[in-house]
C-alpha cells in the first residue's frame, strides 16, 4: 500500500503556498485543518523554511527564530530557537547586550560606505586653488580627542552638537590641507572615542545613545574625516591609543582585558579591513601601541611623536613629569621630541625638559557641567592641530584649536 501524502503538502500545493514561521504551529494547524502535531511533523521533514522574526509561541512568549546567536553567546538551554537546516528546535538562554555590543562591532556599514566610493569631483579640483608659498614637506596633525559620542544633557548639548562640532572642525582642517598643499597628513584618536557606560553611575542618566550606537557613531565620524582629506595628500597616517572612556569594562571601574581591550583600538582594526579594500584610501597608514603598551610613536618630519591619553599623568601640567618616569623606564614614547595627550579637554602647549615639547589637546564633546560647576572653568570647544616642519625638528608649529 503505498503512503499517503501529507495532509499539509496537500494544502499546500492546493494554496501554491508555503506553511513557515509567520505563524505558531496550532494556527497553521487550524488554517490547514490539521493537528498541531501534523504541522510540527511536516516542518520537521520539509526543506529548510524562511525564518520569519517576531512572533510568539502558543503562551505568547517571543521566540528568537531569526535571531543568529553566536555561540560564546549561549550560557544555558532556554530559549526556543529553531535550526534553519535541520527545522528542529532547541533551548538555550543568551545575552542579548552581549550580542548588541557583537554586532556594533561589525563593519558591514562601513563596507557599505566605502562600496564604489571615489574623491568628489569638486574636492579633486579644490588644490587648484592655494598657497604659492606653501612648504610643500610640510605635514600637518590633527587630533579628534575625548568626542565621548553619547554624552549629553550638558550645556553644549549632546551627540548631535558634538558630531556639528567634528565636521565644523574637520572641514576648516581640510580647507588648510588644500590651501597649503599638505601632502602629510596625521590624523589622530586621542582616546575616550564614546562616553561608555561603565565610568560613572551619572553616565546612565547622562548617554543620549548606547554603547554599539556610540561605537558606530565614532567609527563613521573617523570615515567620513578619511574620505574628506584622503584625496588631497600622499600619505594619510591614523593614531589610535587606548583610554579609560574607550576601555572595555564588565562595571564600573572594572576592566574587561588589557589596555588593549579598548574600543578605539578596536575600530582602528575595522577601519584598516574597511578602508585597505578601497583603491582611494590604500595610502592609509595605521599606527597602534605596540601589544600592552598605551604610548603610540610615529616618527616623521624628522621628528619623532609619542600620544597617549593622559589619564595616567595625573594633570595637564603633570605630563612632563609623567613623561620623566617614562624616560627613565625606557618606555615607548621615552625619546620623543613631541608627546601629545588628551583626557583633560583643554588645549595647552610647553616645553618640557631640555627642548622637549607637550602639546595637550582640546576636545569636540558637549562640556563636562559637573566641572564647571564646580570650578566655573570650561575650555575651548574643537580639535588641536599643529605642524612639523623637516627644515626645523621637534618643534610644533602653528598650534591652534579649530
Amino acid at each position: 500500500m503505498a503512503k499517503s501524502k501529507c495532509l499539509t503538502c496537500v494544502w499546500e500545493d492546493e494554496h501554491d503556498k508555503k506553511v513557515d514561521n509567520s505563524r505558531t504551529n496550532k494556527a497553521w494547524g487550524r488554517k490547514v485543518g490539521v493537528s498541531e502535531a501534523s504541522i510540527r511533523r511536516h516542518k520537521d521533514h520539509s526543506p529548510v523554511i524562511e525564518q520569519v522574526a517576531a512572533f510568539t509561541d502558543d503562551d505568547g512568549d517571543l521566540l528568537a527564530s531569526a535571531v543568529d546567536i553566536p555561540m560564546e553567546f549561549v550560557t544555558s538551554r532556554g530559549m526556543s530557537l529553531r535550526d534553519p537546516v535541520t527545522g528542529s528546535w532547541q533551548k538555550m538562554t543568551w545575552h542579548p547586550n552581549r550580542k548588541a555590543l557583537h554586532d556594533s562591532l561589525q563593519y558591514d556599514d562601513l563596507k557599505e560606505s566605502l562600496e564604489g566610493w571615489k574623491p568628489d569631483p569638486f574636492w579633486a579640483l579644490a588644490g587648484d586653488s592655494h598657497d604659492p608659498t606653501h612648504q610643500s614637506e610640510r605635514v600637518s596633525v590633527l587630533n579628534m580627542a575625548d568626542l565621548q559620542v553619547g554624552k549629553a544633557n550638558q550645556r553644549w548639548g549632546g551627540t548631535p552638537e558634538t558630531i556639528s562640532s567634528v565636521r565644523r572642525s574637520v572641514s576648516r582642517f581640510a580647507e588648510y590641507v588644500v590651501y597649503h598643499s599638505v601632502k602629510t597628513v596625521v590624523l589622530v584618536d586621542n582616546g575616550d572615542p564614546i562616553e561608555n557606560v561603565w565610568n560613572t553611575p551619572a553616565q546612565l542618566v547622562t548617554n543620549d545613545l548606547d554603547v554599539p550606537a556610540q561605537i558606530r557613531t565614532f567609527r563613521r565620524l573617523v570615515l567620513e574625516t578619511m574620505k574628506t582629506i584622503a584625496p588631497h595628500v600622499d600619505e594619510l597616517y591614523y593614531v589610535s591609543i587606548p583610554s579609560n572612556h574607550g576601555q572595555a569594562r564588565t562595571g564600573y571601574k572594572s576592566p574587561g582585558g588589557t589596555v588593549d581591550a579598548d574600543f578605539g583600538l578596536e575600530i582602528s582594526h575595522q577601519l584598516e579591513d574597511a578602508t585597505k579594500e578601497n583603491p582611494h584610501l590604500q595610502h592609509i597608514t595605521y599606527v597602534r601601541p605596540e601589544p600592552l603598551d598605551e604610548t603610540a610613536v610615529l616618527e616623521i618630519a624628522n621628528t619623532k611623536l609619542a600620544f597617549n591619553h593622559g589619564h595616567q599623568s595625573g594633570g595637564i601640567f603633570k605630563h612632563g613629569q609623567w613623561w620623566k618616569g617614562m624616560d627613565h623606564g625606557r618606555m615607548a614614547g621615552w625619546d620623543a621630541d613631541i608627546f601629545v595627550f588628551g583626557h583633560f579637554h583643554t588645549s595647552a602647549t610647553y616645553q618640557s625638559g631640555d627642548g622637549r615639547w607637550v602639546v595637550a589637546v582640546a576636545s569636540s564633546d558637549p562640556g563636562s557641567d559637573w566641572f564647571t560647576n564646580r570650578t566655573g572653568e570650561s575650555s575651548t570647544r574643537g580639535m588641536t592641530a599643529f605642524d612639523l616642519d623637516p627644515l626645523n625638528p621637534g618643534v610644533p608649529q602653528n598650534v591652534r584649536v579649530i
